[in-house]
């Protein structure tokens, strides 16, 4: 009696899954997403006139975007994908509800450096300070529809579902968020940045590095690549802003340890090392901005990341920068960061936060790096504090 192989099985398999799902109702789920996340095109005047002039028009020419959910927030903002930076968002302010007042959350986010130093020493690249790559123009292979491209065939707009945002046994609720991305040509490498905004008014960055090695194939030199965000976060419009650095604490000199969490202001200009163990994050308030609780609404910039990379450049010492803002087309490269510090104070102040996050490419690569390295990623988050008066949407 003959018996099948383990590759006759295998492909038995997937003729009988090919057939139960050939069977299946489709589920418009890219309609259902069209349908909850409406996008239109703004006034790009409308943002620069909401931030009382303290912008002009050139500050960066940009394609504005209104952004509402059907659970009734809304985004504005303002894109670009530029030489030199890649992409940059401007003027995004936030509405959680149809009554409720738009309030400015971040003036300016991009990147100010793409530091990539190899293990021996050399080479050392800042794929930002020190050229001006372009910004690549994208296909319908990077951006298929449903999803778009827009500023001038640079920029892709993606709706999508990020996952479940809340549960309560059988009430749950499943989270919005509108994507862009473009991508930074360095050269061999590409650097995807994205930036996504959520129907909860929670902002995500991210940065990726792909493409093919230095030394080619056989190329086993271990390198970071360290993305510096540069942030003018203006909560509730410029100027009053403050920061503090958060941390948790652990008592382990008792049994069972105990743990307590506290927050200090920097009241001066300077940098702030994050710390596993304490949880570090910077928290940036205004001085006049409270929910209709009262209580005072924060954003928290929430690192998501793996590791540490300290380096002999002075501006890699620190993870967290606090500085004041100096201009739009101002102090816009990381790599300069300690000349900025001159020991203003950055209590109620128009300021600028800073937040370094690497990845490591180590030596002795893997095979599947050889022809192309698949994207590494960098993450952070900008969650609201006390911006909602209640959990986001519960009751809707």
């Amino acid at each position: 009696m003959k018996t099948r192989t383990a590759r006759e099985m295998n492909r038995l398999s997937t003729s009988l899954l090919a057939a139960v799902l050939s069977v299946l109702p489709v589920v418009g789920f890219a309609g259902q997403l069209h349908d909850e996340v409406l996008v239109d095109e703004v006034d790009v005047e409308v943002l620069h006139a909401y931030d009382m002039g303290v912008s002009p028009s050139s500050h960066v020419p940009c394609t504005g975007q209104n952004v509402s959910f059907t659970v009734g927030s809304t985004w504005q903002l303002c894109v670009a994908a530029v030489q030199k930076f890649g992409l940059i968002v401007t003027h995004a302010r936030f509405q959680k509800g149809p009554s409720s007042p738009f309030i400015t959350v971040l003036f300016d986010g991009r990147l100010g450096e793409i530091f990539v130093p190899y293990h021996p020493g050399i080479p050392r690249f800042g794929d930002i300070s020190q050229f001006n790559f372009p910004a690549l123009t994208l296909s319908t292979a990077d951006c298929p529809s449903p999803h778009v491209i827009l500023g001038s065939g640079r920029i892709c707009r993606e709706r999508v579902d990020y996952g479940v945002a809340w549960k309560d046994d059988a009430l749950v609720r499943r989270g919005r968020e509108i994507l862009y991305w473009a991508v930074l040509d360095a050269a061999n490498y590409n650097y995807i940045m994205q930036w996504a905004f959520r129907d909860d008014g929670t902002i995500v960055a991210r940065a990726g590095s792909t493409g093919p090695k230095l030394g080619g194939p056989d190329d086993t030199t271990g390198h970071f690549h360290s993305f510096t965000w540069r942030l003018d976060i203006d909560l509730d419009g410029p100027g009053g802003d403050s920061a503090y650095i958060t941390r948790h604490d652990e008592n382990l000199g008792v049994v069972p340890s105990t743990g307590s969490d506290s927050s200090q202001i920097i009241d001066r200009e300077g940098g702030r090392a994050w710390s596993a163990t304490r949880f570090s994050s910077i928290e940036i308030g205004d001085s006049a901005l409270v929910n209709d609780n009262g209580s005072p609404t924060t954003y928290e910039l929430v690192p998501v990341r793996s590791g540490t990379a300290r380096l002999s450049e002075a501006f890699t010492t620190s993870d967290f920068w606090v500085t004041r803002f100096a201009g739009a087309n101002a102090q816009l490269l990381a790599n300069n960061l300690p000349a900025y510090v001159n020991g203003q104070s950055t209590i109620d102040q128009n300021n600028v936060i800073w937040y370094t996050g690497s990845a490591h490419h180590e030596s002795n690569m893997r095979d599947e790096d050889r022809q192309t390295v698949p994207v590494l990623w960098v993450e952070f988050r900008l969650v609201p504090h006390n911006l909602f008066e209640g959990t986001p949407f519960f009751s809707r």
